[in-house]
């Protein structure tokens, strides 16, 4: 069985550095307006928190092995190792998510005359812009693998009559 090796998906390379150009941008101009508040963070916290449960949810039912629906234990493995590499993606937006809401419980801990507060302020706000970037991206990606799946899922059908 042969590697093939993977194009590099510029596109989606593309769509990352826009968005850290975005963030960067909102972060440096408007990053003064997040201020402690537990109103303005619980929100951020909440939204992103719930993105991450969600995140993890459909991690673990995409990933079930039942799900892999081919004919022979090699179309099975391949298939495996493609859906863990999409679902990869997935794991590292649940990453962001996580450090994101480690920020926001710093950035809730410090105060005004501290100096790293403007830092933590401009991540805080960095992260919470692209992280709302890159989740932009999830339904379109969550989409494409049930498409493939359910393309896998008729194949396997048709060769089986």
């Amino acid at each position: 069985m042969s590697d093939l090796k993977r194009k590099i998906s510029y596109g989606r390379i593309l769509y990352a550095i826009f968005g850290i150009i975005i963030s960067a941008f909102l972060g440096y101009y408007f990053s003064d307006r997040l201020e402690n508040k537990a109103d303005a963070l619980s929100y951020i916290a909440t939204v992103f928190s719930i993105l991450a449960g969600v995140i993890i949810a459909i991690i673990s039912i995409l990933g079930e092995p039942t799900m892999i629906l081919e004919s022979s234990w090699r179309k099975d493995f391949i298939a495996a190792r493609e859906t863990q590499r999409k679902l990869h993606r997935h794991t590292d937006i649940f990453i962001l998510y996580v450090i994101l809401l480690a920020f926001l419980f710093v950035f809730s801990l410090s105060q005004q005359n501290d100096k790293y507060y403007k830092y933590i302020q401009f991540v805080c706000f960095f992260l919470t812009c692209f992280s709302f970037w890159i989740s932009l991206s999830l339904p379109s990606s969550l989409k494409e693998i049930q498409k493939k799946r359910m393309e896998d899922a008729i194949s396997a059908k048709k060769t089986a009559s």
